[in-house]
């Protein structure tokens, strides 16, 4: 079947903008995610802010209260867990027997998230709550934006893949006559079973019949809001389909519906719009990558009509096509190995699709990337790697394709130079996952010369049964940073929990279960991805990550750390991340220093000197004592000055005007 490329993992990517003057707060705050296994109901979810009371005054407790309203049936369990960033705030569990459990917040002040998930009667199948959080003075006077009501439905049951569901809503402003009609596209073959449709208004069924073979019926309708549901099953083998569904009203009244629906495992179609009423081409190419299909097929419809159709073998499929949008749906089929294939959809003048998808047979998954910026001509190199985590990929195939051939492929990981003419490129990747799981892959393409710059980089789950997050950031300027991961272990440890940092397709560091390490970042993109899987027998898992700025950090010595009073003694010291540094104890002061130097100090009596640096993520102090002992005796009766203290008296002279820019 077509290899969806989000099918079966759960993919968030973020992209923020982080200027030089904007990075105090680092790239990603502190902040917690749960991951949920793909047959768990979606857990409810509040964030709330709880603001500071007026200053001298003490901030008050709050509760949580969360009460089972056993309506229809009392729930088997529910966790409630309260975070702020990246850590847990504090977690309760409905006991079995008991309809409410508590949860203290002493002193809550700042952004929370409340999070509650559970499992709900066997025979109902859902149980619904309510949280309340409230001073704890009070724990019936609930804050509302901190407070909410939801229910806790049963884990979901595995999906057949034939099947696919309908839920529409008409809005009749007219009221009439309308028509419904019914057609099978009969792609990529007919369907198992024509749809079952209802039409409702409220909860009552309209009467009449529904656009079911035969077709077309005749419904009439009073003006207001109608449900169409539906449930289509595909062919068992294809397990894909496609069929369509109009409404039309009165002469004068734009139909209420014009639209095809996709059943069973039929990947979406692309959605593009026709500038204008002309002669389209249609072409199917089967790239033989890594191995050939045996049925590549495409079809393009506008609203509830097809407007054309075209195979790999039956050649390019010219046909006339009105303005407006048009969706292109793709299909191919495998028989002894996975494959790829492209589809394109042109005008005299232009090209209005030109994309690929991979087709998945047994152990391989082929994977098909079309960069969003179409290259200029000239010479390109891509590059496909295997980032071994969280395990080492069995196999990998590369490949390069324009407009329908292969420019140039390689049986490995590695890096392919080709030639490019103007226009888009296919990245193609046939990868066979790990024995023991899941793995990960780079592919980027860089123009070529002594001094690439990229021009497309993706990362790639391969045989996703782990729940898979991805975060993309683009730095504008140079910064360091910290990156950390932590297992919160809720509703307990996960099973494999792991997150890896990378650009320009190099691993720039990794983290397995939980911890921290640092990355030197320069304009670009970088990409952090985490790979989680709930511990067994449980339905979720909660990690916090952050990705800040890297603190200061300052050393500071004295050589030696033992002299005679009024001796002298050397500090030495050393900054990063550094943007400011205030100097204190004794004659050692100033604040535009260097990262790195050494100075002179007169050591009149013991002293602690402190050197405390601020940058983009925080401040922090380095200090060194010295230890004076008592000197030599004075003979009295005063004296000149001898050579000794000249030279001293010079020192300290220069040791005041000491002073260089912080770098």
């Amino acid at each position: 079947m077509i290899k969806s490329l989000l099918r079966g993992v759960f993919v968030t990517t973020f992209a923020f903008p982080v200027l030089a003057a904007a990075q105090s707060s680092g790239l990603l705050p502190p902040e917690t995610q749960l991951v949920a296994v793909s047959s768990a109901p979606a857990a409810t979810q509040e964030t709330f802010t709880i603001a500071a009371v007026a200053s001298g005054t003490a901030q008050p407790d709050l509760l949580v209260t969360f009460t089972d309203f056993q309506t229809p049936a009392a729930l088997v369990s529910a966790s409630i867990v309260v975070t702020q960033g990246a850590a847990i705030v504090g977690t309760t569990n409905l006991v079995s027997g008991a309809t409410t459990a508590t949860l203290p917040l002493p002193a809550a002040v700042g952004q929370f998230t409340l999070r509650v998930f559970g499992t709900p009667s066997a025979v109902t199948g859902v149980g619904t709550f309510n949280v309340c959080v409230a001073p704890k003075a009070t724990p019936t006077a609930c804050i509302a934006d901190a407070s909410l009501a939801g229910n806790i439905t049963v884990q979901s049951a595995p999906a057949n893949p034939t099947l696919s569901t309908l839920g529409l809503t008409l809005t009749v402003s007219t009221a009439g006559a309308y028509i419904f009609t019914y057609a099978d596209d009969q792609f990529p073959v007919p369907l198992s079973v024509a749809p079952s449709l209802a039409l409702f208004r409220g909860s009552q069924a309209v009467a009449g019949a529904v656009p079911i073979p035969p077709s077309p019926a005749t419904l009439t309708l009073s003006a207001g809001s109608y449900t169409l549901l539906g449930i289509a099953q595909a062919d068992p083998t294809a397990q894909a389909g496609l069929y369509a569904v109009s409404v039309t009203g009165p002469a004068g009244v734009a139909p209420l519906l014009s639209a095809t629906f996709p059943v069973g495992t039929l990947a979406p179609s692309w959605q593009r719009n026709n500038p204008s009423a002309q002669s389209l081409t249609l072409t199917v190419k089967d790239f033989q990558f890594p191995a050939a299909l045996t049925n590549v097929s495409a079809l393009v419809s506008s609203g509830a009509a097809v407007v054309g159709s075209a195979t790999a073998t039956g050649g390019a499929s010219n046909f006339a096509a009105l303005a407006g949008p048009l969706q292109v749906w793709a299909y191919g089929t495998a028989a002894t190995g996975a494959g790829s294939f492209e589809v394109d959809l042109t005008s005299a003048s232009a090209s209005l699709l030109q994309s690929a998808l991979g087709v998945d047979n047994g152990g391989s998954e082929v994977y098909a990337f079309v960069p969003p910026q179409p290259l200029a001509a000239g010479s390109y190199q891509a590059t496909a790697n295997d980032f071994e985590f969280p395990s080492s990929l069995s196999a990998v195939q590369f490949a390069v394709a324009q407009n329908g051939t292969i420019l140039a492929q390689e049986s490995t990981v590695g890096t392919l130079q080709f030639t490019a003419a103007a226009g888009p490129v296919v990245l193609l990747v046939a990868a066979t996952p790990p024995t023991d799981g899941s793995g990960l892959l780079d592919v980027n393409v860089q123009t070529g010369g002594a001094a690439p710059q990229l021009k497309f980089d993706q990362v790639q789950l391969v045989n996703a049964t782990e729940q898979f997050t991805s975060q993309t950031f683009t730095i504008g300027a140079a910064g360091n940073f910290d990156v950390t991961l932590n297992d919160l272990m809720f509703p307990a440890q996960f099973e494999n929990l792991a997150l890896v940092a990378s650009s320009n397709g190099a691993v720039l560091g990794k983290i397995y279960g939980g911890g921290t390490f640092p990355i030197t970042a320069t304009p670009g993109s970088y990409q952090f991805t985490v790979i989680g899987i709930p511990a067994g027998m449980q339905q979720y898992g909660l990690y916090g990550i952050e990705i800040v700025n890297a603190p200061p950090t300052v050393t500071l010595t004295a050589s030696p750390t033992t002299v005679a009073a009024g001796g002298l003694t050397t500090l030495s010291w050393t900054t990063t991340n550094a943007q400011s540094c205030v100097a204190s104890g004794g004659n050692f002061t100033g604040s535009d220093l260097a990262a790195t130097g050494t100075t002179a100090v007169v050591v009149a009596a013991t002293t602690t000197y402190t050197l405390t640096c601020t940058g983009v993520g925080g401040s922090a102090p380095g200090t060194a004592t010295v230890t004076a002992t008592a000197g030599p005796a004075r003979s009295g009766g005063g004296g000149e000055i001898g050579p000794g203290a000249v030279a001293l008296l010079g020192l300290l002279a220069l040791v005041g005007n000491r002073s260089r820019k912080l770098t």
